[in-house]
């Protein structure tokens, strides 16, 4: 009798997982995913060739081979002889089903992807009763230069004959699949690859390199980058590089933790083709790192730029004072949520909101009636949108600010604070005590991820795919974070239940997706160019005019800094304002 063998602990703790998954063993069968992704496609088409040759060796043998992507979706499947096949099919190992272990538990496919390592299952060791019958033995397919799991490779028998060799064929194929990987990378990621393997000196070192599209980091600086967005990231070392000379940069992380780079470009036929990112030190989490999370926070709102952090600080000078404050920013970035916020700090449960707008509603007289009751002790009144109001209610209301109780906190929001922009200058001096200027959020562009993260956790979704926020971060978002929170909810909606994917964002941001990065004056005479244009209304021989340059360069400028007009929202010219030719 064959002594018994332990159960290896991958699987023990596979089939724990499994149970919490609330799989039913006897019941459960691999469900259908429908059609494959073009990642999955492209992962089979690779392949073929090298399982077509493992098929032709095991001809007329029980063998089978299956091919999976990274979410466990079998994208291929083959075998020796058609029992084994029809053995396959009756337990659903087909094309399009699922393999992963959220889905069915223990099993070769889905508990590789999970520990990112191969694995081998022999009959009982699977989780669902209908899987007992084979033996499966995985690896898993990184690619070469990314390190990114591709998907997972293997081959399956009858339980019976399970054998020592299963899982040395399985890791061979994972190797071949690799090896084709790399000979199809771009010459981009085979460059980035050399100069990465050139640099790396020691396996602790905290070290990278990458371009606009491609990043190699060591695990040290895997660890250092965990939740950064790439694009992000290469804005900020391709503006040290991209002159053709190094340098030092500090990268705050969205968690508040610091981040010191030095950066060294890399040149492939004499051009700056990406570069060598060495992290010189980093804060390690303590009382600086809470500290400026503490400072970059608001209730309900979150930030990461030196430009955010400004505007907590003059909310919290705000919320210590019972003096007028007045709210200064573009439309959508977010006025009433930091007057809202502002009296939360200061601990005020009596908040009252009024707009102007709805002076037009329920009468000049009525609102400016209620407006009066709601100056109450121990109140924030919150007045919006004042370069709204007409002359009349203006006036009214600066009056009633000058003879407020003086524990009432007035806090009113504006688009401008220039006194021509208002109906009664008045108002304006006797709200404008304290300040808040909120920039739009092209101008702080480092509090975009923590903004998308926050606003799709709001909405069921706890991770961000980092190609749909590189795309997120390059737009010019001119309504701001209400643009972003519309955007957002549009692609989860139709998402579905599918994970969040570029191809579920509206085509007018899928249409920015190529926007080049730009940094120090091309990206202020990029933002000049998105103030003037929505300034005139998207009329382009106005905004030229307003810039003191021709027409015929304002389009020359646009289509070099890849300003996209369609996600402004003024692709339609007038008749008089088409392009010259």
């Amino acid at each position: 009798m064959a002594p018994a063998t332990q159960t290896p602990g991958y699987i023990e703790a596979s089939r724990r997982r499994s149970v919490l998954y609330g799989i039913d063993p006897a019941n459960s069968e691999p469900p259908y995913r429908g059609a494959l992704t073009p990642a999955a496609t492209a992962l089979r088409e690779l392949s073929g060739p090298v399982l077509d040759r493992l098929v032709a060796q095991i001809m007329d043998s029980t063998i089978g081979v299956v091919l999976a992507d990274r979410s466990g979706q079998v994208t291929h499947r083959d075998a020796g002889n058609r029992s084994t096949l029809a053995a396959m099919d009756e337990r659903c190992i087909d094309v399009g089903f699922s393999l992963a272990e959220t889905d069915v538990g223990t099993n070769g496919v889905g508990t590789s992807l999970e520990t990112r390592r191969p694995a081998v299952v022999v009959g009982e060791d699977h989780f669902l009763e209908a899987l007992k019958s084979f033996t499966c033995a995985n690896a898993p397919i990184f690619h070469p230069i990314s390190r990114r799991v591709e998907g997972t490779v293997g081959v399956i028998c009858p339980a019976e004959e399970t054998s020592p060799l299963l899982l040395p064929t399985a890791t061979q194929l994972s190797a071949q699949i690799t090896r084709l990987l790399l000979e199809r990378a771009a010459p981009e990621e085979r460059f980035l690859l050399e100069q990465f393997l050139q640099h790396r000196r020691r396996s602790n070192d905290a070290i990278a390199t990458m371009s606009a599209r491609v990043l190699i980091a060591t695990p040290a600086a895997q660890r250092l980058l965990a939740g950064v967005v790439q694009a992000e990231l290469w804005d900020h070392v391709s503006g040290v590089v991209g002159q053709g000379s190094g340098g030092s940069i500090n990268f705050v992380r969205s968690d508040g933790r610091p981040l010191r780079l030095r950066c060294r470009p890399v040149r492939r036929a004499g051009e700056v083709d990406g570069a060598v990112v060495e992290f010189v030190s980093a804060s390690r989490p303590g009382t600086r790192s809470r500290q400026q999370r503490r400072n970059s926070r608001l209730d309900g709102l979150v930030g990461a730029s030196e430009q955010w952090r400004g505007v907590v600080h003059d909310a919290r000078q705000v919320a210590r004072s019972r003096e007028p404050a007045l709210i200064v920013g573009e439309r959508g970035t977010g006025r009433l949520a930091i007057a809202e916020a502002v009296a939360k700090l200061a601990g005020c449960a009596d908040i009252r909101v009024f707009n102007s707008a709805d002076t037009l509603s329920v009468g000049a007289l009525d609102w400016i009636s209620r407006f009066r009751d709601a100056l109450a002790p121990e109140s924030t009144v919150i007045l919006r949108r004042i370069d709204h109001l007409i002359p009349e209610v203006a006036a009214a209301l600066a009056a009633m600010v000058g003879e407020a109780p003086d524990r009432t906190r007035i806090i009113a929001t504006t688009e401008s604070a220039t006194t021509g922009d208002f109906a009664d200058a008045t108002l304006l001096d006797r709200l404008n005590v304290l300040r808040i200027d909120v920039p739009p959020l092209r101008n702080r562009r480092d509090d975009i991820p923590p903004i998308v993260r926050h606003l799709a956790a709001r909405l069921g979704r706890y991770s961000v795919d980092p190609g749909v926020m590189a795309v997120l971060y390059r737009q010019p978002w001119p309504g701001n974070v209400t643009e972003v929170r519309q955007t957002l909810r549009a692609a989860v909606a139709r998402a579905g239940t599918e994970d969040l994917e570029i191809r579920h964002l509206p085509l007018r941001v899928r249409r920015m997706r190529n926007r080049k990065p730009l940094h120090g004056l091309r990206q202020q005479e990029a933002d000049a160019i998105i103030d003037a244009i929505a300034t005139t209304e998207g009329n382009k021989k106005d905004a030229a005019r307003l810039l003191g340059i021709s027409r015929a360069t304002l389009y020359r400028r646009i289509d070099s800094y890849g300003i996209g007009l369609d996600a402004l929202g003024f692709s339609r010219v007038p008749e008089n304002d088409r392009r010259p030719r």
